[in-house]
């Protein structure tokens, strides 16, 4: 029923051909510099990040030095603050001992012999213990 001449369309449609390779041109062209500025656009934000990570990471480690050395500082402190407490503390314990041996000079005494006993048979019971040991840890019977 209808039927088209191809001599009346070949004109129009090499045209549109004509215009379809230049459009594809065109966007090849585009596409080519779309490519180049998007690389250098991530080369740019990739060296922003690194930056900026580098920022972050040098910040830290700012803060855990500071943190480090607040914690030693902080040790100082409460070590300082123990050393007076003992010495306090040893001091009112010297000065109680030295109280009670003004008034009562033979209970003192006798303290400090059973103490001296006590430290003696320690010593030398260690002491027995080492001899037999180094004589091959044989012993004798009596």
């Amino acid at each position: 029923m209808f039927q088209y001449r191809t001599s009346d369309f070949a004109p129009s449609v090499a045209a549109i051909q004509k215009h379809l390779g230049a459009v594809e041109k065109e966007l090849e062209r585009v596409g080519r510099m779309a490519g180049r500025q998007t690389s250098a656009a991530a080369a740019t934000a990739s060296d922003q990040i690194g930056d900026a990570i580098s920022t972050i990471l040098s910040e830290m480690g700012d803060r855990f030095r500071k943190g480090g050395q607040a914690a030693g500082d902080q040790a100082g402190r409460l070590g300082n603050q123990a050393l007076d407490l003992g010495a306090k503390y040893g001091s009112d314990a010297l000065q109680r001992v030295a109280s009670e041996a003004e008034q009562r000079p033979l209970f003192t005494v006798g303290v400090a012999l059973g103490i001296g006993v006590l430290i003696g048979a320690a010593l030398l019971g260690s002491a027995s213990r080492a001899g037999s040991a180094g004589s091959g840890g044989r012993r004798r019977r009596r």
